[in-house]
């Protein structure tokens, strides 16, 4: 006879199989340093080569610092993505603003664990700090102040229904190589200076500058590692934040950019890996 213990035991296996046997698919949203756009990426866990995708919507939360206007979107899969819900700063969560990404559907060729571009977007600064998936279980709900009934969780829908979706709410990373980058661009740090791409490929490079006031003036200085200045101009970092800075034609494989606030007498260095 088979003990009630073992019972349960199966029962609770067998749903653990079943709940893994369910079609679903997991979101994610990272940042391409290549690209300089923000991807919200889906892995499936099935194959499907004749996937029809239904109206469904992702929703994103950015710091409120971004231009309070909708975000323009370059769909990839699963028909035409775009911001058609927003909400800025509201009493619940003034900090932050909300945008609901939405699509009526398309057909698409989805193959077991192998992640897919749904759409991405970007800022006019590049990088910006604490870009997020909406989490349902801590972000205001349409009832909350402010939110003026907007339901911003996200579903995604085939044509038999909605699908189950596993999100990962962490925010979006800029990754480089030099660590003491890396560090300046953490929580903690509330100043600092990241060069990206890190190796660069393309012969230029962005900056993300946390903590700086967008109309003050800084001093950028490209130097070779035996310390020859090969470039320097000075700019507004509202101007220079994101946009692309050529490096020098002469650049070596290794070179420092610095940035220089000279009102504060404050200098950042970042070591910049280039690919010849």
């Amino acid at each position: 006879m088979i003990s009630k213990k073992l019972c349960m035991l199966l029962a609770g296996s067998l749903s653990s199989l079943s709940l893994m046997a369910q079609p679903q698919l997991k979101l994610r949203l990272k940042f391409n340093e290549e690209s300089n756009h923000y991807e919200v990426l889906a892995t499936p866990n099935f194959t499907d080569e004749h996937y029809t995708w239904g109206p469904s919507q992702v929703s994103v939360v950015v710091p409120s610092q971004v231009a309070d206007v909708p975000i323009s979107t370059r769909s990839s899969q699963a028909g035409l993505w775009l911001d058609q819900s927003t909400v800025f700063g509201p009493q619940a969560a003034a900090n932050r603003d909300f945008h609901g990404f939405a699509t009526l559907g398309g057909k698409l060729n989805l193959r077991a664990d192998e992640e897919v571009l749904l759409f991405d977007f970007s800022f006019q600064q590049g990088f910006v700090e604490g870009v997020r998936l909406f989490d349902a279980s801590a972000d205001p709900d349409s009832r909350s102040a402010g939110m003026a009934g907007g339901d911003f969780r996200t579903y995604l829908s085939s044509d038999h229904g909605t699908s189950r979706v596993s999100e990962d709410f962490s925010h979006a990373e800029l990754r480089v190589t030099d660590g003491a980058a890396r560090e300046a661009a953490g929580v903690e740090a509330t100043i600092g200076v990241v060069a990206y791409p890190n190796p660069v490929a393309s012969g230029k490079v962005r900056l993300f500058m946390k903590g700086f006031d967008a109309r003050e003036t800084v001093r950028v200085q490209i130097s070779s590692m035996s310390g020859i200045l090969l470039r320097q101009f000075d700019e507004q970092v509202s101007g220079l934040a994101g946009r692309e800075v050529s490096l020098p034609e002469n650049a070596s494989t290794l070179i420092l950019i610095t940035v220089t606030r000279m009102a504060n007498n404050q200098r950042f260095t970042q070591k910049v890996w280039t690919k010849e």
